[in-house]
């Protein structure tokens, strides 16, 4: 019995020294950067398949390679020839970051990575013998050759976890996932095209929720260098695409598998993909450079201030210099104030803007007149700024707020001056203009901090009128003096305002009916009476308002006709593509009340009597989609075009091989010569 117990205590020994073996390869010489293999199990297990691990230890701030560095490195190479009963070896790359070092763009890991090593083996009743020479790169001010000789036993035998197998393990579930089905993708497609001096490969992928900091890495055989690609997000941040541009020289062959990795926080996903180069153009839509849309930002924020829905605030503005005719002191500061609440109401619309779409909200410019709560709004702040014009009543702050902090503000405080920079981008939003169309579409399939950027630029473009009154104060002595005819400019301004709220209460009737209008028009006319007889206006004024934004609550005024634009389709209705195919030439309008632009076109355009006869000469058929009210079947015909403002016009043939887009601003020239186009074609 003794002896016996001997036996089982020396066998115990030994295989607890084999799982020792089985643990890990000592580390190797370095002092930047150490390497060792790892193993999670002590045995094989009786499996012809198991996993080892390449531990990289670095100091802080040293890198090593991803397998497509770029020019600022090389990738580890591994050398497993002496290795014994292993039939094939597969490095497993993590996800990688970007880096710059010396200057140079490149892909890699810092501090500490693992690299999971699949092995194949021959044999599994026999004993493995992992033998790996290893030669790598690694970085920091300088770059310094590593190498490292590795060895690692693995007998035969049940496994027993080691103290590594979390790491592992651990490394494996983060590794970029293979399976479609599983992952955070919905669907990716990958082409290749090559014009005469350079290469694309042009990835579109589908989330099945949104993305929220994509990265795309890109490995082919061809060494290429590591540029960031150009990646635009629907509205939704649910479809991703992503462009990178090579010069062609660098890829010499027309045939070729390519590896990319989709990454979005902590989730990958790992694509291989065989490739054909095809001959067309680089992109459908070419991508402008960043400094002309910065140009184009500017140039349309500066038009926005032409158009109907600002200029009614830009005289309010006007006016409120002209009174301050003799201080030009006080008309620079008021102006320069101004300026500043444009370009801060704008940097906000960006930050909100970001905030849906993170949220996986479809965002647009002017979205927010689809809402009948903000319509409600606006009607409400153009009424009072009306009636203050026709003298009718002055706007003050109500009692129960002029103390305490309010009561400290100095007489010359420019609060108002920063508010009515608020309230020119309000009214902004639901115009467009030439170039905002352009600035907008590469804004929303930006990254959130370039969507910013360039709505700063148009804010700075807006704000430019402003800014260079405010640096030429003197260009007020050119005004007449103040006088009576100021009296008539305010009731003609007033007008001008009672004009736009007029057209507010016409779009306010796609979501309400006309016992909306008349008992708002009543309670109007109830508040007024009330303020000149009783002494308690901020009462009263409380009560209207509450009264008046509880309508909506009542069905009884609820707007329930739908509009119908006679000899127009609907597009929320037809199969475009099926109408398309079967008739010659298809015109498209994307429009809504809102949209002063849209009515501009509508009226001096497309309801013009020379415009319906060439229509109706050449068989067009009209399609309309009216974006008044949210519809998401028109958001997805947008995205298709990366389009997120409107007015949007297209042109199809069915013999042209591709649809002509117009311009914001129509006109008739422009639809004979799209016409003409496509019917040459025929």
């Amino acid at each position: 019995m003794l002896r016996l117990i001997k036996y089982l205590f020396f066998i115990i020994v030994i295989f607890s020294f084999k799982s020792l073996w089985a643990l890990q390869s000592d580390w190797s010489s370095g002092t930047e950067s150490q390497v060792r293999l790892i193993s999670p199990i002590s045995h094989n297990d009786s499996s012809k398949n198991i996993y080892v691990g390449l531990e990289y230890q670095l100091q802080k701030g040293w890198k090593t390679y991803w397998q497509s560095p770029g020019d600022g490195g090389f990738p580890q190479e591994i050398i497993w020839k002496n290795s014994t009963n292993i039939k094939s070896l597969e490095i497993l790359w993590p996800t990688p970051e970007q880096f710059e070092i010396l200057g140079i763009q490149s892909v890699g890991y810092t501090n500490h990575v693992i690299f999971p090593l699949h092995l194949t083996l021959e044999d599994f009743s026999q004993p493995t013998l992992v033998v790996l020479d290893v030669t790598y790169l690694t970085c920091k001010d300088i770059c310094i050759p590593g190498s490292a000789h590795l060895e690692l036993f693995i007998p035969v035998g049940e496994k027993l976890l080691t103290a590594h197998s979390h790491n592992i393990e651990k490394t494996l579930s983060q590794l970029p996932e293979r399976n479609l089905q599983i992952s955070f993708l919905k669907n990716i497609d990958i082409k290749s095209f090559a014009n005469e001096k350079t290469v694309s490969f042009i990835a579109k992928v589908d989330a099945k929720e949104f993305f929220e900091n994509p990265k795309v890495f890109l490995h082919t055989d061809f060494g290429l260098p590591v540029i960031e690609p150009i990646i635009s997000l629907s509205a939704n941040a649910k479809h991703l695409e992503a462009t990178f541009i090579f010069n062609k020289k660098l890829i010499n062959a027309k045939q070729f598998d390519a590896q990319f990795i989709i990454a979005d926080n902590n989730r990958s996903f790992l694509f291989t993909v065989p490739l054909e180069v095809e001959t067309s153009n680089v992109s459908k839509y070419p991508v402008p450079s960043f400094i002309i849309i910065i140009m184009t930002a500017l140039l349309g924020g500066l038009i926005l201030n032409g158009m109907p829905c600002v200029l009614p605030v830009l005289s309010i503005k006007l006016l409120s210099m002209l009174q301050h005719i003799e201080h030009p002191s006080s008309i620079r500061m008021s102006f320069m104030v101004t300026s500043f609440g444009i370009v801060c109401s704008f940097g906000l619309l960006a930050f909100f803007f970001v905030l849906l779409r993170h949220l996986g909200v479809s965002v647009g410019w002017g979205m927010q007149f689809q809402q009948p709560i903000f319509l409600m709004i606006i009607a409400f702040v153009l009424t009072f700024f009306s009636f203050n014009l026709f003298g009718l009543f002055e706007i003050s702050i109500p009692r129960f707020m002029s103390a305490g902090i309010i009561n400290q503000i100095p007489k010359n405080n420019y609060t108002r001056d920063f508010f009515n920079g608020f309230f020119a981008t309000l009214m902004a939003t639901p115009c467009s203009a030439p170039f905002v169309g352009t600035a907008l579409t590469f804004a929303f399939t930006q990254s959130s901090m370039i969507m910013i950027v360039i709505f700063v630029a148009m804010g700075v473009g807006m704000a430019l009128p402003y800014l260079f009154v405010s640096l030429f104060p003197q260009l007020i002595k050119f005004f007449p003096q103040p006088g009576p005819w100021m009296k008539y400019l305010k009731y003609f301004l007033g007008c001008l305002l009672v004009a736009t709220l007029v057209w507010i209460g016409n779009v306010l009737l796609n979501h309400f009916n006309y016992y909306f209008i008349t008992v708002t028009i009543i309670l109007l006319i109830g508040y007024l009476s009330l303020i000149y007889f009783f002494k308690y206006k901020t009462f009263i004024f409380i009560i209207t308002l509450v009264i008046f934004f509880s309508l909506p609550n009542f069905a009884v005024f609820k707007s329930v006709n739908l509009k119908v634009d006679s000899g127009w389709l609907d597009l929320t209705t037809i199969n475009l593509k099926q109408l398309i195919s079967q008739n010659d030439i298809v015109f498209v309008d994307i429009t809504a009340d809102w949209c002063a632009t849209c009515q501009f076109n509508k009226i001096n355009v497309l309801q013009k009597k020379s415009i319906q006869e060439l229509f109706s000469k050449n068989n067009v058929f009209k399609v309309r989609g009216d974006w008044t009210k949210p519809s998401s079947a028109i958001e997805s015909f947008l995205q298709q075009y990366q389009r997120f403002g409107i007015p949007f016009n297209i042109v199809y043939g069915k013999n042209y091989p591709r649809e002509i887009i117009l311009s914001e601003l129509l006109s008739e020239k422009k639809i004979i010569e799209a016409l003409n186009t496509l019917l040459l074609n025929e």
